[in-house]
């Protein structure tokens, strides 16, 4: 087997060359540098769209050009100066929270469900390795479950306290 090293690196060296000398080659200057730059007007657009040379993506909506002032309209919706003062980001925040205490509650569940049928020796067989693993042991699965769960329930109380102490109503949050 033979070492070829050496047109290898020359290659690769004369490449290098190559493409730095086009990279650092002048360029021509544009030819049109010398005139005057067109600042286009509303009446210039119309003449460029008659002529079809505009295109428009979408539905044009068209306007009155006389049009009088509207009312304000009422907005739907109460704005709040923050959104700890907002009901609805309170219910939406607890909302995702319980169902990620629901969720972990769950797995938890299972993996107390799979520890108790191990003990009667009712397994399943195989490994799951697609699946995220709760520990290194079913004891330390089990203890890393639990702390999820006081963590996610932690969240739920500190939300609450929260709400509480900017005067939302306790119902809001749903629990």
């Amino acid at each position: 087997m033979r070492n070829y090293s050496f047109p290898l690196a020359a290659a690769l060296a004369l490449l290098v060359v190559c493409s730095s000398q086009a990279a650092e080659k002048p360029r021509p200057a544009q030819a049109n540098q010398n005139q005057p730059k067109k600042v286009w007007t509303n009446d210039d657009m119309d003449q460029l769209r008659a002529r079809g040379l505009i295109s428009i993506v979408g539905q044009e909506v068209m306007q009155p050009a006389t049009q009088t002032a509207a009312a304000p309209a009422e907005t739907p919706f109460p704005v709040y100066a923050s959104r700890l003062d907002d009901p609805d980001w309170y219910a939406a925040t607890a909302a995702d929270l319980q169902a990620e205490l629901d969720k972990r509650e769950a797995a938890l569940r299972e993996q107390q469900a799979a520890i108790a049928q191990a003990a009667n020796r009712i397994t399943q067989p195989g490994l799951a390795l697609d699946k995220d693993n709760a520990g290194v042991t079913p004891a330390a699965g089990v203890a890393n479950l639990q702390a999820q769960v006081q963590e996610t329930q932690g969240q739920l109380d500190e939300l609450s306290d929260l709400a509480r102490e900017h005067n939302i109503p306790p119902g809001v949050l749903g629990s």
